[in-house]
């Protein structure tokens, strides 16, 4: 039996493993497992059969059985328990003999019901049993009994608590279904929430299945096209996971998304990944599934009374055409006053936006209806785009208004544009949201920042650009090209649409074409060069942008995802914004040239802090460095009293440095920082990092400068990857190596080579995700070119960067590390050899091949 079973299983498997699966396919493995159980049950002589009903729960129940899920067998019995053991075996081995996953239980009527008033799932489980084989009358007591306790009169409570479960899965797997790696059964959206959506309808309405529901009004025709479509790519795309996995397997990880897009069909077209397509459609069945079933909870609570009454809200008549009653926004304008007045469909969430209230599941529906009549000369009305925007301006909490504008359709109605972002997917593991879904949460990040981030906020001039600006920033993605370049564009003729003026709408043309202006030039560029600062003042121009230009990019970061925000880029961007402000400052006072008369005052500010350096050593002897020589980059970089323990440093250990380094060791709340001095040699930084991989620490920052002396210091913040503390980390044997390695004692390439071939785990998987590419810049500084590297952060990759600059003889005089969500971003500022720019074209594309060949090595 079994070799018949996995026969005629292997064609079912085919079909899984192609995307191909279908509920006739899930009928027919259930009708395969059925029948292999059956004749299990027929081939057993044991005594006590006939009082025995072998009954199917849950998907398998249903006959909806997926190629890896729980075989749920329940053994139902009366009589003794020690006739029925000899029969559970009979069943159960040749089952997990299969390998299939079995979740059994041996019980009675009574223990039955004992376990489905104890346990949710088991409750619901028998909602969908039915017999397989085995006595009938014992199935059918069964069921009397379940219907009497659990089902005649208790349609409240099971509702109650039917959305008490809802509510725990969706804060645990997610609200919505619009995450990087979404849970195909478990999230809004899901397969779970399709099957509480006909397990109520059976409750409540005793509806078995969709066509019941169609038949009762529940459902539109429409809303039945769009579910039935929108179930059979989660249908198909759970039976492919399973099969893939090899196991029951829900989430669609990130790492299998590029081979599903694939097998289901999916390519790559007009500079649009076939994965970002594929992911697109699996967003948007979430979604379509996600509204219907919300709808029709809404309807089941309002026809049992259930619906939450908002406490102080008075029923009230808001304006013609629109009520609150009972806590809920109601469209009352008939169609002809709709026609006459389209833009009430818009002010609708204005009232959302102002009082909190959620609208009514048939003003949805209402809206969903007549979405046509906000046509192309209705968009650009004064009358709906003031609403649109006032919904920007007023709005406390923002999401939910504009999340429901987004389900019903009316966002986009509004802005057409938007549209092509609707469920757009961005295939990498920094967003975990959406495009459309970003775009919504960037809002509501802003509105938070306007409590917390009050001054930077009183230097906006136009608050609707900004917000605005949020709402637009990424319209660009999708087409292929520079998202930033395209969206500014499409910014613009939108902000026309909407009414704003010229200054206003080159305002927010700007934002968008400049958005990650901030935290690009922040992470990657020497925030103490006063000529890189001077360029940005020229690029943002005013101080109204460059606060708008802070703001947005803040928010944007936070609505990437908690990996796109930390500490030190919050820091980092802050810093940039202050430090650039009183250029456009001086410039708004009317105090001539950008930047000009600021840089004196820099300069001075550098001569006080020496003055401060200076007063600390005044009593210390045998200084073996003049602080006046110290570089304002590296005065700028410290406070005087660290500046003041690297000078000392230099003193008491000289001899120490000129042969070998010294390594400090600090903790901190932010982290762990290293404090490296030694004297400048070819490939030192290159060898530090070396020792950094083999001593399992990653460097994520890095600020190096170089005396005039030679003496090198270096500060690096790093984190273990082995997991071990502060207090466990052998400091001093770091040290020991790093002195090895630059006396040429330690072959840090061959031990790397070793110790990281077999660690790169799931990093490794997502390295080939991650775009590396170099980048040498002679226009940033006027002093060094600067050389950018990005590429996947893997074990080893800093080190074979810096070796390879160190071949080239390239002299690195400062470096900035990051490391943000499995990518390295690399900043180098360097000379040549001869202590020149990297100006010959034929020397920039010999560089540029090595360090792509040292990055590509490791991730290939």
């Amino acid at each position: 039996m079994v070799a018949e079973f996995q026969k005629k299983r292997e064609p079912l498997e085919q079909q899984w493993a192609k995307g191909l699966g279908s509920d006739q396919l899930l009928l027919e493995y259930s009708d395969l497992v059925d029948h292999f159980i059956v004749r299990c049950f027929d081939s057993l002589e044991v005594d006590g059969k006939d009082s025995v009903a072998l009954v199917a729960l849950g998907g398998y129940g249903r006959r909806e059985l997926f190629p890896r899920s729980d075989i749920d067998l329940m053994i139902l019995y009366k009589g003794r328990s020690s006739r029925v053991n000899s029969i559970a075996d009979g069943i159960l081995y040749p089952l997990w003999d299969l390998g299939l996953e079995v979740g059994h239980g041996v019980r009675t009527v009574k223990e039955s019901v004992a376990q489905a008033r104890e346990e949710y799932f088991s409750r619901v489980a028998l909602l969908d049993s039915r017999l397989v084989c085995g006595n009938e009358q014992l199935f059918s007591k069964l069921m009397k009994v379940y219907r009497k306790r659990f089902v005649d009169g208790r349609r409240e409570d099971f509702v109650v608590l039917m959305k008490e479960h809802r509510a725990v899965r969706q804060k645990r797997f997610g609200s919505h279904g619009y995450l990087l790696e979404p849970n195909i059964k478990e999230s809004r959206g899901g397969m779970r929430d399709i099957q509480a959506m006909f397990w109520t309808a059976k409750m409540v309405f005793g509806l078995d299945g969709l066509d019941d529901m169609c038949g009762a009004g529940l459902l539109l025709d429409e809303e039945r096209e769009e579910f039935v479509g929108s179930r059979q790519m989660l249908t198909r795309l759970r039976g492919y996971l399973h099969s893939q996995s090899r196991r029951k397997n829900e989430q669609l990880y990130f790492e299998q998304q590029e081979d599903a897009a694939a097998v289901f069909g999916y390519r790559s077209r007009s500079g649009v990944l076939g994965v970002e397509s594929f992911m697109r459609d699996i967003y948007a069945a979430l979604q379509n599934i996600a509204v219907i079933t919300d709808l029709f909870f809404d309807h089941v609570d309002e026809v049992l009374g259930l619906a939450a009454k908002v406490r102080g809200i008075k029923d009230k008549n808001v304006e013609k055409g629109i009520e609150i009653r009972k806590g809920k926004i109601h469209l009352t304008a008939g169609i002809d006053q709709l026609r006459a007045k389209p833009h009430i469909l818009v002010r609708l969430f204005l009232v959302m936006a102002r009082t909190g209230l959620v609208l009514h599941y048939r003003t949805r529906k209402m809206i969903a209806g007549h979405l046509g009549l906000i046509d192309g000369k209705v968009c650009g009305s004064p009358r709906l785009t003031k609403a649109f925007v006032n919904i920007l301006l007023e709005a406390g909490d923002i999401f939910p208004v504009l999340e429901t504008m987004l389900e019903t359709g009316v966002l986009t109605a509004c802005i057409p544009e938007f549209s092509r972002i609707v469920t757009l997917s961005q295939y990498d593991v920094y967003h975990i949201y959406t495009v459309d879904r970003h775009s919504l949460q960037t809002v509501a990040e802003l509105k938070q920042l306007q409590e917390e981030m009050g001054r930077v906020f009183k230097n906006v001039r136009s608050l609707k650009v900004l917000y605005l600006g949020a709402l637009l920033h990424d319209i660009g993605k999708g087409s292929g090209r520079d998202h930033s370049i395209e969206g500014a564009g499409v910014a613009m003729e939108v902000g026309k649409r909407l009414g704003l003026n010229g200054a206003e709408c080159d305002g927010l043309q700007f934002l968008v074409r400049y958005h990650l202006f901030i935290p690009e030039n922040a992470l990657r560029r020497d925030l103490n060069d006063t000529l890189f600062l001077r360029r940005c003042a020229e690029t943002i121009g005013s101080l109204d942008r460059l606060s708008m230009l802070y703001l947005l990019s803040v928010a944007d970061s936070k609505a990437t995802g908690p990996s796109a925000w930390s500490s030190w880029k919050a820091a980092l961007m802050e810093e940039l914004y202050l430090k650039v402000y009183p250029y456009l400052d001086f410039a708004h006072r009317g105090r001539g040239e950008i930047g000009v008369e600021l840089e004196d005052h820099v300069e001075q500010g550098v001569e006080w802090l020496r003055g401060q350096v200076g007063k600390l050593l005044a009593k210390e002897k045998g200084l073996r460095v003049d602080v006046a020589t110290l570089s304002a980059d590296y005065m700028l970089s410290f406070e005087p009293e660290v500046i003041v323990d690297h000078v000392l440093n230099h003193r008491d250990h000289y001899q120490l440095l000129r042969q070998k380094s010294l390594v400090r060791a600090v903790e901190s709340e932010d982290g762990w920082s290293l404090l490296i001095m030694s004297f400048d040699r070819p490939g030192l930084l290159a060898k530090i990092c070396g020792v950094m991989a083999l001593n399992n620490l990653e460097v994520v920052r890095a600020q190096i400068f170089t005396w005039d002396d030679g003496t090198v210091v270096d500060v690096i913040d790093v984190r273990p990857t082995d997991g071990l503390d502060f207090q466990e980390k052998d400091w001093r044997g770091l040290n020991e190596d790093l002195d090895k390695a630059i006396s040429h004692r330690l072959g840090l390439g061959h031990r790397l080579y070793r110790k990281l071939s077999s660690v790169y785990g799931r990093k490794r998987e997502l390295a080939g995700e991650v775009t590396t590419k170099v980048v040498i810049d002679n226009n940033s500084s006027d002093i060094y070119s600067v050389v950018e590297v990005y590429s996947a952060d893997l074990p080893g990759h800093l080190y074979r960067i810096a070796q390879t600059l160190a071949d080239f003889g390239i002299n690195i005089h400062k470096a900035y590390i990051a490391t943000e969500v499995g990518q390295l971003i690399d900043v180098f500022y360097v000379l040549d050899s001869r202590g020149k720019k990297l100006l010959d074209e034929e020397f920039r594309q010999e560089i540029t091949q090595g360090l792509l060949y040292s990055v590509g090595q490791m991730a290939s």
